[in-house]
C-alpha cells in the first residue's frame, strides 16, 4: 500500500512540474475509481446484481475457459 501511495505522490509531483493544474491532477487521481455504494442498509446486506440476476452464487463455467495454445 505504501508503494502505491508513494507512486501517486510522485505521479501529482511530476504533473505539477509539468504544469497541470490542481483540477486536472484531482481528475486523473480519479479516473480509474468506482462510485461509492454502500454494502449496508438499514442494518441489512444489499444483495448484488448479479446475485438478484441468477439468485445462485455459482460461477458460470464458460466465462473462465483457458485458451488454447497452438504448437
Amino acid at each position: 500500500m505504501l508503494e502505491i501511495q508513494r507512486n501517486r505522490i510522485y505521479e501529482a509531483s511530476r504533473l505539477r512540474a509539468h504544469g497541470a493544474s490542481e483540477e486536472e491532477i484531482q481528475a486523473l487521481k480519479n479516473a480509474g475509481k468506482q462510485p461509492f455504494r454502500p454494502a449496508f442498509v438499514g442494518g441489512k446486506r444489499k444483495r448484488r446484481t448479479s446475485e438478484t440476476a441468477t439468485s445462485t452464487f455459482e460461477v458460470p463455467t464458460g466465462q473462465f475457459k483457458m485458451p488454447k495454445h497452438e504448437a
